[in-house]
């Protein structure tokens, strides 16, 4: 609890001594000479709020495509905080956060205890499903994926988002690899199990989801994606088949 309040109060603190105009947080509000450093990446973290760049542009993504829909049943899984709070503004008691509770996280309030590979809502529970940097800490994220699509009505929707390396054909992963510094050493972290390549879309769609918006983000001018931020993040939003 006294490290959390540490660093919410540097964070604070931060937030004043890059005060600026460069770039702005589209989710806080909030403008900044420049963003704080993230996991080697420049420009990353919005210093009040905490939001990365796939964050902003996702919330952003959302704002456009008008996905801010009163009444809707929303699941968001590994919710991040900064999103949490708008979304349940939103949507109150129809925004369901949850998320596999593990050693080292925090968890946003109000969260309940859920693994992805086996939820346990019936099916066609939610307009909307939200999972992003999520499939690449599971070991059969295929199942996960059949799960997601099961518990979307039809016609909903799910944002579902990997980090995934450019120029690979295929997914690299190998269940073998249990060990965290092993992990860290062929996956980039100790708790990914793969490294999702060009090829994860197909994956995606293998449940029977139809890819819309995949366009999004090159239709983005570059004030747009410069002042908040977004880095040509690849996005787009998967249909459930009415």
């Amino acid at each position: 609890m006294l490290s959390k309040l540490k660093k919410e109060v540097k964070l604070k603190l931060l937030s004043r001594l890059l005060y600026g105009v460069n770039v702005s947080c589209n989710i806080c509000g909030h403008s900044f000479s420049t963003f704080l450093p993230y996991l080697g990446r420049i420009n990353a973290m919005c210093p009040n709020c905490g939001s990365l760049e796939r964050m902003r542009l996702i919330y952003y993504f959302m704002q456009q495509t008008d996905i801010f829909k009163p009444g809707m049943k929303v699941l968001h899984i590994a919710p991040e905080k900064c999103l949490s709070e708008k979304f349940a503004e939103v949507w109150g008691s129809n925004y369901i956060m949850g998320d596999k509770f593990e050693q080292g996280y925090k968890y946003p309030p109000g969260t309940v205890s859920l693994d992805v590979t086996d939820i346990q809502f019936p099916d066609e529970t939610f307009d909307l499903v939200i999972c992003i940097h999520v499939l690449e800490h599971v070991q059969d994220d295929t199942k996960a994926l059949l799960e997601l699509y099961r518990v979307i009505k039809k016609s909903g929707a799910g944002i579902i988002h990997v980090p995934f390396e450019r120029g690979r054909t295929e997914t690299y992963e190998d269940p073998s690899i249990t060990d965290p510094a092993e992990r860290k050493k062929h996956f980039l972290q100790t708790d990914h199990v793969r490294i999702y390549g060009e090829d994860y879309k197909q994956r995606f769609l293998k449940p029977g989801f139809k890819i819309e918006h995949g366009d999004f983000v090159k239709k983005l001018d570059s004030k747009t994606a410069e002042r908040y931020v977004f880095k040509g993040y690849d996005f787009f939003l998967l249909r459930k088949p009415a």
